[in-house]
């Protein structure tokens, strides 16, 4: 589903890898970035006093650092007669304090929340994200890099890296052709999450689990992701028009918001599991749900079954276990602890551009990354050649699977 161009969400971004010079308090204590060309696309020529700018500080291991602050757009050298040199002068945050030389710095006109400076890790997930969603082009002599991302249109995977930075991504207009189907199946809550999951999907046509598993599965999150979308905003215009209304109640309005950030964050495993279990029945293939391997040990799927795993008779080399997650970060480790019969594991995301150190360290632990192949182009060519994309896994399982019928 089409969520608009990035183009609609930012005026402009650009990003540089920090250097000593940038960031280290012990080389500067200027608190300024050099103001090169880049950055003038982005201010202008105008000299701009305490521009409101929301400052982040990501990495793979924590939960984001957000706050708030201004930046100030000045030329030093504004009465010189021919010379200009600007800066881009900052204060200390707590973002910024936990940002070192080699990560990645991005400054972007957010139409939502206005100036935004984020720094990513080096080397971390959200770093090469970042760098695949706004498409840097090649820095200059000066260390920055122009976004060229007016070009990329924002599907369901995307959305899901601008609501990390803050940005809420805007269903299109024609989605509200469901909404009465959904009040009227539905009523004014949320239903279970397997229900939701089947009727997102039997408003797509022309799925084939046989011969495009990858697209077809890549098109039931999205589908579920937009409807979900449609369905929630709904029912927050009613739960909080009183609020809109004049009726000032603190406690109910963060009651509403608080609800709304704990359905989003534990649906979506929920959904990113059903929606794989529409794909394993659409193909035939056998398998356990969830079950208890080794003491408190639940992996995603057992394959072919629990009943095989559990029979120490049964070969280890025709199990597979599949962990499924749709983002991954330092979570993937988890999945070494699951299923001990099984030495070679596998593991299913729809994360994109997943970060080399991440891959390395996962093709060490012999875990099998598995993705959409429509997503293998968010990672660099070496990563891809390592990738099993979903209907090559679903062919693997299905060949264990024929030595037992």
């Amino acid at each position: 589903m089409d969520y608009g161009a990035l183009s609609s969400y930012f005026d402009g971004a650009v990003s540089k890898t920090l250097a000593d010079v940038d960031i280290d308090a012990g080389r500067s204590n200027q608190h300024e970035f050099n103001g090169t060309l880049p950055l003038r696309s982005l201010f202008g020529d105008d000299d701009i006093r305490d521009i409101r700018t929301t400052f982040a500080y990501m990495c793979d291991e924590a939960e984001p650092e957000i706050c708030d602050g201004t930046v100030t757009w000045y030329d030093a050298r504004r009465k010189h007669p021919t010379r200009t040199e600007y800066r881009l002068y900052y204060k200390d945050n707590p973002a910024i304090r936990q940002a070192s030389a080699g990560d990645l710095m991005v400054v972007a006109n957010s139409d939502d929340l206005g100036l935004l400076i984020i720094f990513a890790k080096k080397g971390s997930t959200i770093e090469s994200q970042l760098r695949w969603l706004f498409g840097f082009e090649e820095p200059d002599r000066s260390g920055y890099a122009v976004s060229k991302g007016e070009r990329n249109r924002i599907g369901a995977v995307a959305s899901r890296i601008l609501g990390m930075i803050g940005i809420e991504t805007r269903a299109p207009l024609s989605a509200d052709i469901y909404l009465d189907d959904m009040v009227k199946r539905f009523g004014h809550t949320f239903p279970k999450g397997i229900d939701f999951t089947e009727y997102s999907i039997s408003t797509l046509e022309g799925l084939d689990w046989a011969d495009d598993p990858d697209r077809s599965l890549l098109a039931c999150y999205e589908r579920e992701e937009l409807l979900f979308k449609v369905f929630e905003r709904h029912l927050l215009e009613r739960d909080l028009a009183p609020y809109l209304n004049g009726q000032l109640d603190v406690d109910g309005i963060l009651k509403t918001t608080m609800s709304t950030f704990q359905r989003r964050k534990s649906r979506a495993g929920t959904a990113f599991e059903h929606q794989l279990e529409f794909l394993f029945k659409g193909r035939g293939i056998r398998y356990s749900a969830q079950p208890y391997t080794e003491g408190k040990s639940k992996p995603d799927f057992i394959f072919p079954s629990i009943e095989c795993y559990r029979d120490e008779g049964f070969p280890s080399s025709s199990l597979t276990m599949l962990g499924a997650k749709t983002t991954i970060k330092e979570r993937w480790r988890q999945v070494l602890e699951e299923a001990n019969r099984i030495e070679r594991k596998h593991l299913i995301t729809l994360e994109p551009a997943v970060s080399v150190d991440y891959t390395n360290a996962m093709r060490d632990s012999k875990l099998q990354l598995v993705i959409p192949s429509q997503l293998f182009p968010t990672y660099t060519p070496s990563q891809q050649e390592w990738l099993m994309d979903v209907g090559g896994f679903c062919e693997m399982v299905e060949e264990r699977q024929r030595v037992l019928d």
